[in-house]
This record gives C-alpha cells, structure tokens and sequence, in this order.
C-alpha cells in the first residue's frame, strides 16, 4: 500500500513526455502572436481610460455648474 510521505513529487506528478515530432511549432508560434497582439491592444484601450474618465467627469461638473448658474442664480 502506497504511503502518503513516499507518494508525494515536489515537482508534481509524472506526466508523459510528448513526441517531439507530434508538436506543431507553427501552430504555437501563431497562437504566440495573437496573444501578444491582444495584449498589445489591451494595454492601448486601458492607458487611455484614466483620460476618458477625466474628461467625462470634468463634463459632468460643468454641465452642473452651468446648470446652476442658469437656474439659480
């Protein structure tokens, strides 16, 4: 019967090694360039979305402002 303390792998279990020939380098370096292309494209939408929420909020508070002006006073 297999005990715990031997059956532990630091490295994780074994795992059968692939055929060398059977991989598709092409396919991965395809894969590869489209991840890097989204994550490229990702950072560019996200590095402008501080600059979106500045200039609505700053729209907001004008729009207020004006509003208040004209009605209140």
């Amino acid at each position: 019967m297999p005990d715990a303390r031997t059956d532990f792998h630091p490295k994780g279990p074994n795992l059968p090694r692939r055929n060398p020939e059977d991989i598709d380098l092409a396919a991965i370096k395809t894969d590869l360039e489209f991840l890097i292309e989204r994550v490229e494209r990702f950072r560019r939408e996200q590095a402008l979305r501080p600059l979106y929420v500045m200039v609505g909020s700053a729209g907001i508070v004008i729009a207020w402002i004006e509003l208040f002006r004209r009605v209140c006073l």
